[in-house]
């Protein structure tokens, strides 16, 4: 926390210092603005480090091949799910159930450039191109849903699950 404080008071300061910058320099301004510059970049790598550190021991357990396929047919399963339920839902509760299943697409989602680089571009696109598309469908079924139409958004989770069973299949 103190160094998220420490990079938002150096980047203050090198904007205040930059502000100096007119016809006539500010006598702080060079200083303000190259002080900052160092200290935000500085506290930025420190940041960075920090987290690559906090993630790096399970890192290699959780951006395994296993573990993207499990993860995907977690979803899949959960959309074939709904799907089946999808009829009988009221409108509140499809939405709900499609909000659990997004948020697990958005958490696996932020993850991609982990699974790209432990993976490799041709195993990672195996399975990645099929979850992508699948995240897109859900996501407009969840906006139909909203919307008002149930009934055409309940058709595009056929077109989710099959995607996801071709992610599944690129595994």
């Amino acid at each position: 926390m103190a160094l998220r404080a420490i990079f938002v008071i150096a980047f203050c300061a090198m904007i205040l210092g930059a502000a100096g910058f007119s016809k006539e320099i500010e006598p702080m301004a060079w200083p303000l603005y190259l002080g900052g510059f160092a200290v935000t970049m500085l506290s930025g790598f420190l940041m960075r480090a920090k987290a690559k550190l906090a993630t790096g021991d399970g890192a290699a357990e959780s951006t395994s091949f296993a573990s993207l396929k499990s993860t995907v047919t977690e979803i899949r399963d959960a959309v074939k799910t709904i799907e089946a339920e999808a009829p009988r839902c009221d409108r509140t509760t499809l939405l709900a159930r499609l909000d659990d299943v997004l948020t697990n697409c958005a958490l696996l989602g932020q993850r991609n450039e982990e699974y790209m680089k432990a993976l490799g571009p041709e195993r990672y696109v195996a399975v990645w191109d099929g979850f992508a598309t699948a995240e897109r469908l859900l996501a407009r079924a969840w906006s139909m849903t909203a919307d008002g139409y149930q009934s055409e958004a309940q058709l595009e989770l056929p077109r989710a699950r099959a995607a996801l069973e071709r992610a599944t299949a690129g595994a």
